[in-house]
């Protein structure tokens, strides 16, 4: 027998003993000697019985450690009834031949665990056991080998030796079981595994999964492979289809043999994107195929490539030299018209810049100009748009989402050199001859008062009628004053008498000559028949072109119309042509005539050469004397902060013919100029021509964003969760935002929660996402600026899988059940005897605190007593 003190320090304190003799000697007052000695005689006991206790004064003792033993059994639904009713006999058979002194409990699992016996016994009890597994509610649908292990380590005593004896088909779909083992074996556990009974072959065929590289070049060559697994006893007859976006690419009517086999077929994108395969199996004999759904397989490509442009030409009459001028072996150049602008943000994601030439404000939607606003603001995409004849103020781009996002306000007009020029000079001609009796006057007032409504104050405006005369209804002269009389001049006008048109046409050419206005026209109502002689039409028509006053002119009717003369004479002065049969429509005819000739007040046609104001990227290596002349451009004024390369004096004033800036994350260009031969003729055939528009786009296009991130999805439980890792740390004071742009809608974009997992690692969970291809908006910001965008294309898979993970995989997993018992210091399939742990000799250190406290504490009441006897005596 030996006796060992724990905690030898606290012996340190007997030196104290002597100092406490003294106190307490000399603190006794009228007690004998004798009691005096007797009471310090005690407390010196009690001090000493303290100190043993505290230096913890044991006696070693040998002993046996405790065995625990714990049954983990696999609950899942790829357990069969079969083997399940294997499982438990087992259980049953090993509790049976364990010794009696071994403390033992029960924990089941599937997709968590369940812990039956909290408290380890000698005798487990299974009387009720599945009763007891139904209550717990425990989820079938997963394997979580790794849940169970944990939860037996949670109720084995820590001083215990410990073993486990685990029951599973090792088909693990959740969890981690084998970091789990090594965490069991570093805590003493022993795994003794059971070898379940083989798997029986079933009636199944399935597409295992297609396999194809996740990324591509475009234009690159690559293998989609097919695995199918028969787990059929024999060969089966059937049909395997593999689909692509544009119809079957290959197709295979053989026969399956027994166990895996691989189909290839090669396949080469030429278009950026996700690029989609469907395999789908069809089997001759169903019974041999119970489930379908797992006939049927999905894989996605992402194929990047060349830069891409979107080109809208606005103007098919002339020939297109901008595309040419770009294209070349790293950039594709999609070539729209206007009617084929994109209505959906994923589309023009595609692209890198988009350019519009010359596009009219008529043929793109206000819902279209926000796309465009968004793709450049929201998601750094680059614009383009060069000006021509189709870009105007009235009625075009002011005040629309396109002007907003241009660095130029597009104003219109032409400033003054010397003298003030008013916009417009209009005057309506109208046939008042015996033709024009009933509606056909009355809608032409009508037409006059709507007129008048949509001009400006200083615009002129008169009214000529005519029958072999012609009358001055309103004399020309600005609105404002037209205003005031025209009611009361209109209702004077009656239909009657014959038709001669030309005197009516020179008395509205004498009239318009005197005013200086940038735009001079004439509309003329009439069915066109007139007794003027040809000669005498001749000489007119040539002083309209040399005054280079436009004459628009509207054929009423349809019998008894000399539309031949009505439309000779508005080819030959540049105006337009129009048959109505409908009266009711003449007022909304007019105005819209007025509106096009308005419009053509809004750009300046006059040879000039551009100069460069300001230093700028886009002008590098080009210098002010090489640039050709231009004969016209639109009238913009700059806005604030904004960089304007190219400039125009040939109206008096400053005017950008190069303007950009950034709007958003995206990058803004406006040349005031067109891209075609009627404006930029000289610029067609310069030598730089090229080099310009090549370094105009390349300016705007997207930025290249430094960071870079591996983007997975992960499906798990009908959820679906988006892992991102970046290949740069997130600086202090910049956060990292993610959002994702839904197929459908370019407003529908649903900011993410990021969790940081790890120093470069984020997740987050992607809730009510329909499957899809999608974009990923990840931006850097930092002081409530996005200093760094990348956007990248998601795929979410249209079925999270084709079955439940619990029959996913068939059969049993014996190489992972055997690294469990490997890791853990265990056995696969042990024979009953072998399922042991050695018993363990310990030595413990019985200590007497619970005899020497109670001993001090008798002593002390001794001691109290002795004292106190003296007092009463005295």
């Amino acid at each position: 027998m030996e006796y060992i003190f724990t905690n030898p320090e606290y012996l340190k304190l007997l030196y104290a003993l002597p100092v406490f003799w003294l106190v307490a000697i000399f603190g006794y007052n009228r007690l004998s000697v004798s009691r005096i000695l007797l009471s310090t005689f005690l407390r010196s006991l009690v001090f000493l019985l303290i100190i043993l206790v505290l230096a913890g004064f044991s006696m070693k003792e040998k002993s046996k450690r405790e065995i625990s033993a714990v049954f983990l059994v696999d609950v899942s639904d790829s357990i069969t009834p079969e083997g399940r009713k294997w499982m438990w006999d087992y259980v049953k058979d090993v509790r049976n031949g364990l010794d009696k002194k071994i403390k033992k409990g029960l924990v089941v699992f599937g997709g968590e665990s369940r812990v039956i016996t909290p408290t380890l016994a000698d005798d487990l009890e299974l009387k009720d056991i599945h009763r007891k597994i139904t209550e717990s509610n425990i989820t079938s649908d997963r394997t979580d080998i790794a849940s169970g292990i944990m939860a037996t380590l949670g109720i084995m005593p820590e001083d215990s030796s410990k073993m486990v004896v685990l029951l599973s088909d090792g088909n693990q779909n959740l969890g981690d079981a084998l970091k789990a083992a090594t965490m069991a074996a570093n805590n003493d556990v022993k795994f003794f595994v059971a070898a379940p009974p083989p798997a029986q072959k079933e009636s199944e065929i399935l597409i295992k999964k297609v396999i194809c590289p996740k990324k591509i070049n475009e234009g690159e060559m690559f293998e989609v492979k097919v695995v199918i697994e028969n787990r059929n006893e024999r060969s089966i007859k059937g049909k395997l289809r593999l689909d692509e976006k544009n119809g079957i690419l290959k197709e295979w009517d053989t026969e399956f043999k027994s166990g895996i086999s691989i189909f290839e077929a090669q396949y080469k994108s030429d278009e950026r994107g996700f690029v989609k395969f469907n395999a789908n199996l069809n089997i001759e004999d169903a019974m041999l195929d119970k489930d379908k759904e797992n006939n049927s397989r999905n894989a996605f490509v992402n194929v990047s490539g060349k830069t891409r442009l979107l080109f809208i030409n606005g103007d098919e009459s002339q020939q297109m030299y901008l595309p040419e001028a770009l294209e070349d072996k790293t950039i594709v150049v999609d070539i729209k018209k206007p009617g084929q602008i994109p209505d959906t943000l994923e589309e023009y994601l595609k692209y890198d810049s988009v350019i519009l030439s010359n596009v009219s404000r008529d043929y793109i939607s206000d819902e279209q100009m926000v796309l465009i606003e968004k793709y450049v603001k929201d998601h750094g995409g680059g614009f383009v748009m060069t000006c021509g004849t189709n870009i105007t103020a009235e009625g075009g781009y002011t005040d629309t989402k396109i002007e907003e996002i241009l660095p130029v306000k597009i104003v219109g007009g032409e400033p003054p050199k010397t003298e003030k020029k008013t916009r417009l000079s209009l005057i309506l001609i109208i046939d008042k001859s015996g033709s024009m009796l009933g509606k056909k006057m009355l809608f032409a007032k009508k037409a006059s008062i709507e007129l008048i409504k949509q001009l400006k104050e200083n615009d002129n405006f008169g009214i000529i009628a005519f029958d072999t005369m012609p009358y001055t209804i309103v004399e020309l002269k600005p609105n404002e004053e037209v205003k005031k009389e025209i009611i009361k001049k209109l209702s004077m006008l009656k239909a009657d008498g014959g038709t001669d048109i030309f005197p009516a046409m020179d008395s509205a050419y004498q009239q318009i000559k005197k005013m200086n206005s940038k735009v001079n026209h004439v509309i003329l109502l009439s069915d066109g028949n007139t007794r003027s002689v040809f000669y005498y039409y001749n000489k007119l028509i040539s002083r309209f072109q040399q005054a280079n006053v436009t004459v628009s002119t509207i054929a009423l009717g349809s019998w008894l119309v000399n539309t031949k003369l009505l439309q000779d004479i508005a080819t030959k002065t540049k105006g337009q042509f129009y048959q109505v049969t409908d009266i009711i429509k003449l007022p909304r005819l007019i105005v819209k005539d007025t509106e096009f000739f308005v419009s053509q007040s809004d750009f300046h046609e006059e040879h000039f050469y551009p100069e460069i104001n300001q230093e700028s990227q886009i002008l590098k290596g080009i210098y002010d004397k090489q640039f050709p002349p231009l004969k016209g451009h639109t009238i913009t004024e700059a806005k604030e902060k904004v960089e304007v390369p190219l400039i125009t004096n040939i109206t008096g004033k400053t005017d950008p013919i190069l303007a950009n800036w950034r709007y958003g994350l995206g990058k803004v260009v406006v040349y005031a100029s067109d891209a075609n031969a009627r404006w930029s003729s000289k610029w067609i055939n310069w030598s730089m021509f090229n080099k310009f528009w090549s370094q105009v786009v390349r300016w705007s296009m997207r930025d290249i964003s430094k960071a870079n991130y591996d983007v997975k999805i992960k499906t798990d439980d009908n959820a679906i969760s988006l892992l991102l890792e970046s290949s740069s740390l997130v600086e202090d004071g910049t956060k990292l935002e993610v959002g994702l742009l839904t197929p459908d809608s370019a407003d529908n974009e649903q900011k993410l929660t990021l969790k940081q997992i790890a120093p470069k690692r984020f997740s987050t969970v992607l809730k009510g996402i329909n499957p899809g291809i999608y974009n990923l908006k990840i931006s850097r910001i930092k002081d409530g600026k996005i200093i760094d965008l990348k956007t990248k294309g998601l795929l979410v898979p249209e079925k999270i899988t084709s079955t439940p993970l619990e029959y996913a995989v068939q059969g049993n997993n014996v190489p992972y059940l055997k690294n469990i018992a490997e890791i853990t210091g265990g056995k696969y399939n042990p024979e009953k005897e072998e399922i042991a742990v050695e018993e363990e000799e310990i030595i413990i250190a019985k200590d007497f605190a619970g005899y020497l406290i109670p001993l001090a504490l008798i002593l002390f009441i001794l001691d109290i007593a002795v004292r106190k006897f003296n007092r009463q005596m005295v």
